[in-house]
């Protein structure tokens, strides 16, 4: 990897050439780490990307396995993994070299690390990846490989100038200049090497040509720290002379075993200190949840970068969270001063006395400090230094950094699952996990892939080896789940008193607010959610909200969207607990989803729902939506709280506002296609619905959860839901409600292709909407029974009712109704041979559906155009349409239609092949809400 590609067998050499040439080095720079498939795609294919990038990945990788060996590359969940170690792999090699001579400079063994890096130097063969033909994965790995090899030969270059060897390197620091004209560092050893050789003035030369340089090529200034030397050799510095420096402090803790992942993270550290080039770096690396690995990473990150801080590296630990008071900034500048060697009676009494020698003494020294476990940005800013490079962890964001000292922040998250699985892999050995995979995989999540819980929950399973891993699952997932995560002997390393140190520093209003997300039943929640279970002003929820974020005990990935992992929700649900009036705090987190969702409805559908609602009460916060886009976008957030609201009713016993909820959201499930949503909270309402006594509302999830059956392909219990529904309604003697029943009916025929046998349930259902006066709910009937004619392929009579409909449809501006409308009508086209004007039809209806959300016609309305296109002979245009149609399909997971779209690709058929139209939307949960007529083939998503 370390030069020119190369690839070797037990066999001999390997000629891997194209794409697999570039999946083996993308796979080899980051062996043994799961590499994501999109990564890979992206690193081969480019934007030149093939129209099935999974298959082709698969193939690409079966063939390297049969060049390489079957069990080179491992698959794993999300991607691949090469598996390698030092002795296969140079660039593995380069990295153990390097390591290995950081321990040897922390062991003070300077001949063994000069040895080591010298070994790992010539691996170097020339630049990596040059006859790989992927500019991404160069730009990626090239860059991070060079800088470590260069970086073990500057360490060197230090070492001979440390034992008096400046003369011997000018040459090559001269050679290396040539090649990398604006790295500072180089210049710098080349003029002290030239000072210590007596040659002062090619030393002063040297600095002239480097600022011009600078000037010329950046418009800038030299860094401080050559500007420094510079003066020190005009002054003729007694210390340039010194060719045996100081003791070098090399203070970082011992790097943990099984270190795993965060290579996005290290990556990132990377870059930052790679272009310093000996620029003070301020960064504020870590910040994230207790026990989410911060400290971890920082000083695993520091092991490896030791070779480029060859004056020492600092760690203090500011006990900013804990059981024990925050460190004093003077204390720790006392620390850090004699560090470096200043005397005792040298550090001043007052802090910014002992802060300005800090920054004295730092100024001319490269050297890594680790401030671990800060409080806020006032206790680090006093202990910034003037050189060199600075990482600050804290469960806080210190954005005071950000803003004063330009700081830079990297928030660590949850491993990955594939990362988690590693990690707890590492630690209780590959042969349990490999007997119980299933088991570990639920202890990965159950420990919320926090790497300090699965590393404490490891160290119970191999503390009891005989017991099996699905005992600890279980331990895991019952009521002591944090018990199992906790450590007597050592409170530091104890899951449950890390989060009560973040708990403790909460302001009461923050406190309160985190307690009752305990009682909150979805994973992302907002401050009107927050400020109904509080029973506090919206203003307040989302200001303690930020406060929570701030000090890492929530995690907001979008503007009011803020989330627990799991292990933290269920430190909060022992919060909520003991806490008084939790049952009325449900109630009002109801009252502020069932008002919301009304509000929101109304942009959705100008029909009433008919639902029992009580006035909303005190502390009960409601949205207003100012158009169907802010409407939708609600149900988009909120939809996964709703659907465990309605579905956990068990737990809180509010049947009626869970009943209501599901047909109050039924609108939007339509709108979006979410049919076996649909299902299972339809199902969960009428069991709510039938606990109230309620026949009306039993009924009406009976129409509503008939649609869902239909759309997932259950047809039978389609029609039985109908049935069932018409009884009752007809026994209540609700016309407008038998209409719904009748026209669902027929649009459940419609879809099991019976159309002689809807055609009398759709007029009937027409009747009876015309004699209560509802123009609205007969066009969709009217729309279902035009649908029913191209059915039976009587165009010219489904010409009339369709046009009917689409006029009262667009005179209520519904834009589900509007859509369903056009698609009947480019049907009735299509099937009467007047293709152009179908696919003009097509191709309103689908602009319609990406402006206003309706997903559940985006694929079929595409479909259908391309079909319209095809007749029309526009072959290659019905292959990109088709090709939207697809990439919509993969986009929301959807294989099986995909599979279905991708056979129009080959086959070019004139006929509808596996994908049909859709159908105008059935009634559901709504009395005179329009659900969707049934296609007149197989149903599409």
């Amino acid at each position: 990897m370390l030069g020119p590609f190369e690839v070797e067998t037990a066999a001999g050499p390997v000629d891997v050439r194209g794409r697999q040439r570039v999946l083996l080095a993308a796979l080899a720079f980051s062996a043994n780490q799961v590499v994501p498939w999109w990564k890979l795609i992206d690193q081969v294919w480019g934007e030149e990307s093939p129209l099935d990038v999974r298959n082709g990945l698969q193939t690409l990788v079966s063939r390297l396995r049969r060049s390489l060996g079957a069990d080179v590359i491992e698959t794993s969940e999300g991607g691949y993994l090469l598996r390698a170690d030092a002795t296969q792999l140079d660039v593995l090699a380069l990295r153990e070299l390097v390591e290995s001579a950081a321990v040897a400079a922390r062991e003070g063994d300077t001949d063994r690390e000069y040895a080591l890096l010298a070994s790992a130097v010539r691996l170097w063969r020339g630049d990596p990846l040059e006859d790989v033909a992927s500019p991404g994965l160069r730009e990626e790995a090239g860059p991070k490989v060079a800088e470590l090899w260069f970086a073990a030969r500057e360490r060197m270059l230090d070492v001979d100038l440390e034992r008096g060897r400046g003369p011997e390197v000018i040459a090559e620091l001269r050679e290396l200049i040539a090649r990398h004209q604006l790295r500072e560092s180089l210049w710098a050893r080349l003029m002290l090497a030239l000072h210590r050789a007596g040659r002062r003035a090619e030393a002063l030369d040297a600095y002239r040509q480097i600022t011009e340089l600078v000037r010329e090529r950046l418009g800038l200034d030299v860094g401080r720290a050559i500007a420094d030397l510079h003066q020190a050799i005009l002054l003729d510095d007694e210390a340039l002379v010194a060719e045996q420096p100081a003791k070098v402090p090399r203070q970082l803790p011992g790097d943990v075993r099984g270190f795993v992942g965060r290579g996005d993270e290290l990556a990132g550290l990377d870059r930052l200190v790679s272009g310093a080039d000996g620029q003070p770096v301020v960064i504020c690396a870590v910040d994230g949840a207790a026990g989410i690995g911060k400290t971890t990473l920082a000083v695993h990150w520091a092991h490896q970068v030791v070779p480029r801080f060859p004056d020492g590296q600092l760690y203090l630990n500011l006990r900013g969270y804990g059981p024990e008071v925050p460190v004093d900034p003077a204390d720790a500048l006392d620390v850090l001063l004699r560090s470096l060697g200043v005397p005792p009676e040298r550090v001043p009494a007052d802090v910014e006395e002992r802060a300005a020698l800090w920054r004295t003494e730092s100024a001319v020294r490269r050297m890594l400090v680790v401030l671990d476990n800060a409080r806020d940005s006032a206790q680090v800013r006093p202990l910034l230094p003037s050189g060199g490079s600075v990482v600050v962890t804290s469960r806080r964001k210190l954005r005071g950094l950000s803003a004063r000292e330009g700081a830079r922040h990297l928030t660590l998250g949850l491993l990955s699952p594939a990362e988690g699985l590693e990690l707890f892999t590492e630690q209780v050995g590959h042969g349990r996990v490999a007997a119980e995979p299933d088991a570990a995989t639920a202890i990965v999540e159950l420990c919320a892939r926090l790497p300090l819980a699965l590393r404490l929950a490891a160290d119970h399973a191999a503390r009891h080896p005989e017991w099996p891993l699905s005992a600890l699952r279980d331990e895991l997932a019952g009521q002591r789940g944090l018990e199992v995560l906790s450590v007597e002997d050592d409170r530091d390393t104890d899951l449950r008193s890390l989060f009560d140190w973040s708990y403790d520093v909460l302001d009461a209003r923050a406190a309160a607010v985190f307690a009752v997300l305990g009682l909150f039943p979805g994973d992302t929640i907002g401050r009107h959610a927050v400020a109904a279970l509080a029973a506090i002003p919206t203003a307040e929820a989302g200001a303690a909200l930020g406060r929570l974020a701030e000090v890492s005990m929530l995690r907001q990935r979008l503007p009011d969207r803020f989330e627990l992992h799991d292990l933290l929700r269920q430190y909060a649900r022992d919060k909520a607990a003991t806490l008084p009036g939790a049952s009325a705090a449900i109630e009002r987190l109801a009252a502020h989803y069932v008002h919301t969702a009304e509000q929101a409805r109304g942009h959705l559908s100008g029909l009433p729902h008919r639902m029992p609602i009580d006035p909303a009460g005190p502390g009960v916060p409601v949205v207003d939506f100012a158009d169907h886009r802010c409407a939708v976008a609600w149900f988009d957030r909120e939809i996964d709280t709703i659907a465990r609201f309605v579905l956990g009713v068990d737990e809180h016993g509010l049947h009626l506002q869970a009943t209501v909820l599901f047909q109050l959201s039924w609108q939007y499930l339509y709108l979006r296609g979410q049919w076996r949503r649909m299902v299972a909270m339809g199902e969960a309402a009428i069991r709510s619905a039938t606990a109230t006594g309620d026949r009306f509302l039993t009924a009406k999830c009976y129409n509503g959860v008939g649609t869902g059956y239909g759309r997932v392909g259950d047809r039978e219990k389609q029609i039985f839901c109908c049935h069932t529904a018409l009884e009752v309604f007809r026994e209540l003697g609700d016309l407008a409600e038998q209409g719904t029943s009748l026209l669902n009916l027929g649009s459940a025929l419609n879809g099991g292709r019976r159309f002689a046998e809807a055609v009398e349930p759709l007029r009937e259902a027409v009747r009876l909407y015309e004699s209560v006066g509802d123009d609205l709910s007969s066009a969709m009937a009217l729309n279902n029974l035009a649908d029913t004619f191209v059915g039976l392929g009587r165009f010219e009579e489904a010409n009339g009712p369709a046009q009917r409909a689409l006029d009262t449809f667009r005179e209520g501006k519904e834009p589900s109704r509007i859509v369903a409308g056009l698609e009947t009508i480019a049907a009735v086209q299509a099937g009467s041979g007047d293709h152009q004007a179908a696919a003009a039809t097509f191709r309103e209806a689908i602009d319609l559906v990406d402006d206003t959300y309706v997903t559940r016609s985006a694929v079929p309305l595409r479909v259908g155009l391309g079909h319209a296109l095809l007749a029309l002979g526009d072959v290659d245009q019905a292959r990109r349409v088709w090709q939207e149609a697809y990439d919509r399909c993969l986009r929301d997971g959807d294989q099986t239609t995909a599979d279905e779209t991708r056979a129009l690709f080959s086959t070019h058929a004139r006929q509808s092949l596996l994908i049909h139209r859709s159908s105008s939307p059935p009634v559901g949960a709504d009395s005179a809400v329009q659900a969707g007529r049934q296609s007149t083939g197989p149903e599409s998503p």
